[in-house]
């Protein structure tokens, strides 16, 4: 968020030790002078890290909410980039069809309606009576038996 630091990076780690160590002797309570310069350190890098424009007079809860938001996004810096979702598939209908048609057809068991479709009217178009007159009785007997076993 900030440009360049009005303080020296090391003036804000002192003052971070200073403070940590401090707190680690204290229990319960915080005295008003180690609040104080609690507080004055966050105020300030609160300044230093958000700019001007960021809230007018925020208070101390404002403060610490912004600061958890920051880490936050810092935090998923380190993540890689979600990947986008995989469109999903629409399913297509399977074909109801008896499986010795299909198997005539050479089609799998899994065939949708579409493939089916697609290869019936080729195996009509190939095999209809109509349009090969030199049949012989038994392409004629197979071709009867497709059409018998087709559902409509």
């Amino acid at each position: 968020m900030h440009t360049r630091w009005s303080l020296r990076r090391s003036f804000y780690q002192r003052e971070m030790d200073a403070l940590l160590m401090a707190l680690q002797t204290h229990d319960g309570h915080l005295s008003p002078d180690l609040k104080l310069r609690l507080e004055g350190l966050l105020g300030r890098l609160y300044r230093e890290w958000f700019p001007r424009t960021w809230r007018k007079d925020p208070t101390y809860a404002e403060v610490i909410a912004d600061f958890r938001w920051w880490l936050g996004v810092a935090e998923r810096w380190s993540e890689p980039m979600p990947r986008p979702p995989r469109p999903r598939r629409v399913r297509e209908p399977l074909a109801n069809q008896p499986k010795r048609l299909l198997r005539m057809l050479a089609l799998p068991l899994d065939c949708t309606e579409r493939r089916f479709i697609t290869a019936w009217r080729r195996f009509l178009k190939r095999n209809h009576p109509d349009v090969n007159p030199d049949q012989t009785p038994d392409e004629r007997r197979r071709f009867a038996e497709a059409v018998a076993l087709w559902r409509r």
